[in-house]
């Protein structure tokens, strides 16, 4: 096993167990918190920076271009749908852009393009 893969099996696992504590500390609350989210982000975006750091730095571009195009891909489709159809998709209620996508769901997608990218790697595309 390369340290490619190796380093995409702790990515995801890390996430994931990431997740799964920010479950743990605010499954009680029904409302937004700055400090549940920053729970949930703080796991995957520190995955990313030791990635970046030790493996290579062109992860970093990954993760940028995959927060650029994923909030453009959310916003474009959430137009899209209500043009079409005349209802939202979706409702974003804090940071909202135009209703359409949100500013905290940024580097979520930035997140899932390193997370789809490591798990290509670990499949082998």
């Amino acid at each position: 096993m390369n340290i490619i893969n190796f380093l995409g099996y702790f990515l995801t696992a890390f996430c994931l167990v990431g997740f799964y504590l920010a479950y743990l500390y605010g499954r009680k609350t029904k409302k937004f918190r700055w400090s549940e989210y920053i729970a949930i982000m703080i796991w995957p975006l520190l995955s990313i920076a030791f990635l970046a750091v030790y493996v290579n730095y062109k992860i970093f571009y990954l993760f940028v271009v995959s927060m650029v195009a994923g909030t453009c891909f959310e916003y474009l489709f959430g137009l899209v749908y209500e043009k079409t159809l005349n209802k939202k998709l979706w409702k974003y209620d804090r940071l909202a852009i135009s209703g359409y996508t949100s500013w905290l769901s940024i580097p979520i997608w930035g997140v899932a393009g390193v997370v789809f990218w490591s798990l290509g790697r670990i499949i082998g595309l």
